[in-house]
């Protein structure tokens, strides 16, 4: 039997032709993007800190050196997210385009199903972002469960907001963020994104209160910065903390909501790069060895042209390396 792949077309390039949509944890930039040639990742966990270097006379031996840093190797695999979907003849049969020929209507379709899955893919990874950051762990049907704590053998650090004691309970968080912060980076800053209940309870501190009103007549420096992006959210800034009111929700397949942020709960989260997402490359043939890419895709043509089917991908994985500079937010008594 003779195969003929000249019914395959790569699709790749005008995939990534489509503008990236990130969501709100996605357009603050917490993960550093990162393309691999491979289908699981290898890396190592160390106690990386900012260190203040001694000074020396200058043109003298003494230097300030670089250490080898203890280290623990970690493997992870890249999980797989596909979407495919076939257009028919039937789909396309009502489809009016004016001094068009069949095979324009044809690749027009294409082009918007293409469009469609790419926006799927987008959501699919602000969910992966999402759920790393407020919980830390991300479970998947075949790669098992990608839980953070039990990678970097951290506990994060808990802090529950009192309104008696509120601005103290704010420092506290922020403490215990830097103190949990292994990285060379600096802070710009700390997003705390909260549940609509506990929300209100920090809203109940007449200073807060006056920072919240202000806040919402006078701008905000990170709504700004998002752009349109945080115009579907609740945003103050309290000092170097900007409350975010959080309550996105995701659609599984199958029609079931999934929440990632309990409506009582919080999470405070530096300013800064807090872990990579690590893109892999196509699960093609012709993808083994390749480099990563944020989606992959390809259409194939049935032999006898009763329909084409538009396949898409993505191999994601995101890591939260500084899960322990993360803190849990709760509702104080």
């Amino acid at each position: 039997m003779i195969l003929n792949n000249s019914q395959v077309i790569d699709q790749t390039t005008a995939i990534e032709r489509i503008p990236f949509k990130p969501g709100l944890i996605g357009a603050l930039n917490l993960y550093k993007p990162e393309t691999v040639r491979t289908d699981a990742i290898t890396f190592d966990v160390r106690e990386n800190s900012l260190a203040i270097l001694d000074d020396h006379l200058r043109n003298t031996a003494q230097k300030n050196s670089t250490e080898d840093q203890p280290y623990d190797i970690h493997t992870l695999a890249i999980p797989h997210y596909p979407i495919s979907k076939s257009i028919g003849r039937e789909k396309l049969a009502g489809v009016r385009a004016f001094g068009k020929e069949g095979e324009a209507i044809v690749a027009n379709a294409v082009a918007q199903e293409l469009e469609a899955q790419a926006e799927r893919h987008d959501v699919h990874e602000e969910y992966l972002k999402a759920a790393m950051t407020l919980s830390g762990v991300v479970v998947t049907a075949h790669y098992g469960t990608i839980n953070m704590a039990t990678e970097f053998g951290v506990v994060r650090p808990t802090q529950a907001l009192t309104p008696a004691t509120l601005l103290a309970d704010i420092r506290s968080a922020m403490a215990k963020s830097k103190a949990g912060l292994k990285t060379g980076g600096r802070i710009q800053g700390y997003v705390a994104l909260v549940g609509a209940d506990l929300f209100e309870t920090i809203l109940t501190s007449a200073d807060v209160k006056t920072a919240y009103q202000f806040s919402q007549a006078n701008g905000n420096p990170l709504r700004n910065e998002l752009g349109v992006v945080a115009n579907g959210y609740t945003i103050f800034r309290f000092g170097n903390v900007d409350f975010i009111l959080y309550d996105d929700t995701f659609t599984t397949k199958t029609g079931a909501t999934v929440s990632v942020l309990a409506d009582d709960a919080g999470v405070l989260v530096p300013r800064t790069t807090i872990g990579r997402t690590f893109y892999g490359p196509a699960s093609t043939l012709s993808g083994l060895g390749g480099v990563g890419s944020r989606r992959f895709a390809q259409t194939y043509r049935d032999p006898k042209d009763r329909f084409i089917e538009v396949d898409s991908e993505q191999s994601t994985l995101v890591i939260n390396e500084q899960f322990g500079a993360t803190v849990a937010l709760s509702i104080g008594s």
